[in-house]
């Protein structure tokens, strides 16, 4: 359960990560700029926050 909720994070982490640096990358959203290092700050907490998730090594 919680390598699903590891893989989950991840990808929603990578992607807010994406779209907040697309924010900065197009120049058509320069209004948008704050948007963007926000979604990328967010991104990167999500991130982070999923390296707790992992699973246990067994004892072998």
């Amino acid at each position: 359960m919680s390598r699903s909720i590891r893989k989950w994070l991840a990808f929603l982490g990578t992607s807010m990560f994406a779209s907040g640096l697309a924010f900065i990358i197009i120049e058509e959203f320069a209004p948008y700029k704050t948007i963007g290092i926000i979604l990328m700050v967010i991104g990167i907490v999500i991130i982070l926050i999923s390296n707790f998730y992992k699973e246990k090594r067994s004892q072998d």
